[in-house]
C-alpha cells in the first residue's frame, strides 16, 4: 500500500453537465445513484466555478491558470490549442513519480507538441476536436464502434464511448497497480454532450416521464456515465486500491439541455437548481458547477459540504500541496490557490474575499467587455454583452450605449432576479476596475496565435476547425456534409526549412472522397442521429498561399486531392487556401496535410 505521499488520483470530467443534472442536488427525474454516493462520501464545493465553455475550463483545469492566460478562450477558430509553452497537470505528476494516463475528451489541441500525450500522458485514448463527430476527428465516428486516437495512432474501438474511456482508464490502472506505481488518471468524458446518441435503454424511462426527448437522451447519457462510475469504484475496491484513491469529479459548464430557459436566462422548463442561465451565459448556472473530492483516511477532514469560491484551476495546486509534487519552474505563475490546508484542518469556509473572473469569450480575437462576471464571496458584478452595448455592432463611428452591470447577492437572492446595482455603484465600480486589470494583464499573451507547427519528423494535418479571420465556421462532420461557404488561415510554424507536399482535400482521407464529390447519408436510429447527404461543389481549381508563395492548380472531377510542392522556409506564417468553383465561388480546403519530402 503506498503512503499518503502517494495517494492514486482519479479526475473525471463530463462534459455540459450542470450543477442540477444531479440527483442528489435535486433533479426530480434524473437518477445518478453512483454519483449520488460519490456526493456524500466526498468533499463538496458548494461553490466551485469553471468558465462557462468546455476548452476554456480544460486549460484552465491543465495550466493552473485562467483559460484566458492559457491561451484557450473558444472552442473554436484554433483558439483551443493551450499555449504549447505550459506545464501541464500531467507534467506534475509526471515529475512526482505518477503513472499518467488520460481517456476522453481532450479539446486542447490536434497536432504536435498539443496532443495529450506530447504533454505529459504516458498513455491517451482521445478523438481530434471537442465533440466525437467534429472535423478533426475520425470520419464518421458517432459513438458507437468509433476509431480513436491512442498516443495519436488511429485506433478501432467496439462498443459505446463512455464504455470505451472507463474501461481503458481501468487497464491502464491495473498497470500501475501491478507495477506498484502510484497513477494519476484523467477520465474526461465527451457525454452528455450532442450528439444525443445513447441505447434507449437509457432513455426511454425519461420519455415515459414526460421529459422531452432531447433532455431525456441527455439523462440518458449521464445516467450511463454514472453506470460506469458505479464499475470504476467497484474495480478499485475489488483491487482494494479504493481506500487510497482519490477521486475528483465536476462538470466542464454549466447544463447545456438539464433546462429551457428565457431570453433573461431564468427557467422556463427543466431544473436547474434555483440559478439563472445555462452554458455560455454570465449568470451562475452558467459557471458554478458540482465538484466533488473523496478523502480516503480523512486526508482532507471528514465528508463535509464546503463553502466559499473556489474553481477548476485550484485543483492543481491542490494536487502539488497534496501528493507532494515538485514545484516545477513558472508554479509562482498559477493562478488557482491551494485548499489542501484548510481541508485537512476540516474548514467549511474558504477563501473569503477572494474575487475571481469568469470571461466568456468565444471567438477568435479577444474582445474586452465582453459577457463577463466578477465573482466576490456572494457577490456577483455581471455584464453580459447586447447589440446595444457592444461597440463592433455600431459600426467605427457609432458609440455604444451605456449600459450598467449588474449586482447580485447571490446569498440573498440565488435566481439573480434582483439588480442592487443603483445600491452598490462603488462596489460595482471596484469590481470593474478589477476585471480592466485582470484583462488587461493577460491579453497581450492571449493574442498570440499557438502555431499548428510544421517539421520534418511527423506529417501534419491542419483542419478548418483551426481556422483564423473565418466568418463562417466549419466545425462539424455535419457542416462538412452540408458544405460551409467559408474560409480563414491556419498560423503555422515552420521547424524545418526544405521542400514539403502540401496536400488540400476537402474531405478526410480515411473518407476516400473526390473533391467534388457528395457523400450518402445515413438515417437515423433510436441511438443514433442521422447524418445528411453530402452537398457537391462543382471545384474547378485549388489555390495555396504561405511563405510568400501563391500556386494554383486545376482540379478534375476524379481527383480527391491536390498535392503543392513547395519550399518552405523555417519560420512563422499565416497559410490559405481556397478550392475554387466553376462560377468562382470558393471555399477553404476543409483538410490539409503537410509532409517534408
Amino acid at each position: 500500500m503506498n503512503d499518503v505521499k502517494k495517494k492514486h488520483v482519479i479526475l473525471i470530467v463530463t462534459d455540459d453537465q450542470g450543477y442540477g443534472d444531479i440527483g442528489a442536488h435535486g433533479n426530480p427525474w434524473l437518477k445518478t445513484p453512483n454519483l449520488d454516493k460519490l456526493h456524500d462520501t466526498s468533499i463538496s464545493l458548494e461553490s466551485f466555478h469553471t468558465d462557462p465553455l468546455c476548452a476554456p475550463t480544460r486549460a484552465a483545469l491543465m495550466s493552473g491558470r485562467y483559460s484566458f492566460g492559457a491561451g484557450v478562450y473558444s472552442t473554436l477558430n484554433g483558439r483551443f490549442y493551450m499555449k504549447p509553452d505550459l506545464y501541464t497537470m500531467a507534467d506534475y505528476f509526471k515529475a512526482g513519480g505518477y503513472r499518467t494516463g488520460m481517456f476522453g475528451k481532450w479539446h486542447l489541441g490536434d497536432t504536435y507538441p498539443y496532443h495529450p500525450h506530447q504533454r505529459g500522458f504516458d498513455v491517451a485514448h482521445s478523438f481530434g476536436g471537442g465533440v466525437i463527430g467534429e472535423i478533426p476527428d475520425y470520419w464518421n465516428n458517432d459513438y458507437y464502434d468509433d476509431t480513436y486516437l491512442v498516443n495519436g495512432v488511429p485506433t478501432k474501438f467496439q462498443g459505446y464511448c463512455t464504455d470505451n474511456w472507463f474501461s481503458s482508464a481501468m487497464t491502464f490502472m491495473d498497470d500501475a497497480i501491478h507495477a506498484d506505481q502510484p497513477f494519476f488518471c484523467y477520465i474526461p468524458t465527451n457525454a452528455p454532450h450532442g450528439p444525443f446518441n445513447v441505447d434507449p435503454a437509457y432513455y426511454d424511462k425519461y420519455i415515459q416521464a414526460g421529459v422531452p426527448e432531447k433532455r431525456a437522451k441527455f439523462f440518458g447519457m449521464i445516467e450511463s456515465i454514472d453506470e460506469n462510475i458505479g464499475r470504476l469504484v467497484a474495480y478499485l475496491k475489488e483491487r482494494k486500491v479504493y481506500d487510497n484513491t482519490i477521486i475528483t469529479f465536476f462538470g466542464d459548464n454549466g447544463t447545456a439541455t438539464g433546462c429551457s430557459i428565457d431570453q433573461e436566462g431564468h427557467l422556463l422548463d427543466g431544473y436547474n437548481a434555483n440559478m439563472r442561465g445555462k452554458k455560455g451565459s454570465t449568470y451562475e448556472g452558467a459557471h458554478r458547477n458540482a465538484c466533488f473530492i473523496t478523502t480516503p483516511g480523512n486526508v482532507l477532514g471528514k465528508s463535509r459540504q464546503v463553502y466559499g469560491l473556489t474553481t477548476h484551476f485550484d485543483l492543481l495546486t491542490t494536487y502539488i500541496d497534496l501528493c507532494h509534487l515538485p514545484k516545477l519552474d513558472a508554479y509562482d505563475q498559477l493562478d488557482g490557490i491551494s485548499m489542501y490546508g484548510a481541508l485537512s484542518r476540516g474548514e467549511t469556509h474558504l477563501n473569503q474575499g477572494r474575487t475571481l473572473v469568469i470571461h466568456n469569450m468565444q471567438r477568435d480575437m479577444p474582445q474586452k467587455y465582453k459577457d463577463y462576471t466578477v465573482l466576490r464571496d456572494t457577490t456577483r458584478l455581471v455584464r453580459p454583452l447586447t447589440l446595444e452595448s457592444n461597440p463592433f455592432a455600431t459600426g467605427n463611428f457609432g458609440s455604444p450605449a451605456t449600459i450598467e452591470p449588474e449586482i447580485y447577492d447571490i446569498e440573498k437572492d440565488p435566481s439573480e432576479r434582483y439588480d442592487i446595482y443603483k445600491d452598490n455603484v462603488i462596489l460595482a465600480n471596484e469590481l470593474t476596475l478589477y476585471y480592466e486589470d485582470w484583462y488587461d494583464a493577460r491579453v497581450d499573451d492571449a493574442m498570440i496565435y499557438s502555431p499548428m507547427y510544421i517539421r520534418k519528423e511527423e506529417e501534419t494535418k491542419l483542419t478548418c476547425h483551426g481556422w483564423h479571420d473565418c466568418v463562417a465556421m466549419c466545425f462539424s462532420q455535419r457542416h462538412t456534409r452540408e458544405g460551409i461557404d467559408g474560409t480563414g488561415f491556419w498560423a503555422i510554424r515552420v521547424v524545418d526549412s526544405g521542400e514539403y507536399a502540401i496536400e488540400l482535400r476537402r474531405w478526410p482521407r480515411e473518407s476516400q472522397l473526390s473533391i467534388c464529390a457528395s457523400c450518402k447519408g445515413e438515417s437515423g436510429t433510436d441511438r443514433k442521429e442521422d447524418k445528411p447527404e453530402g452537398r457537391a461543389y462543382k471545384v474547378v481549381k485549388a489555390l495555396v498561399d504561405v511563405c510568400g508563395q501563391r500556386q494554383e492548380r486545376d482540379v478534375s472531377l476524379e481527383d480527391k486531392s491536390v498535392v503543392f510542392i513547395m519550399h518552405l522556409e523555417k519560420g512563422d506564417y499565416n497559410m490559405r487556401t481556397r478550392f475554387i468553383n466553376e462560377d468562382l465561388t470558393y471555399i477553404g480546403a476543409y483538410y490539409v496535410y503537410i509532409r517534408k519530402q
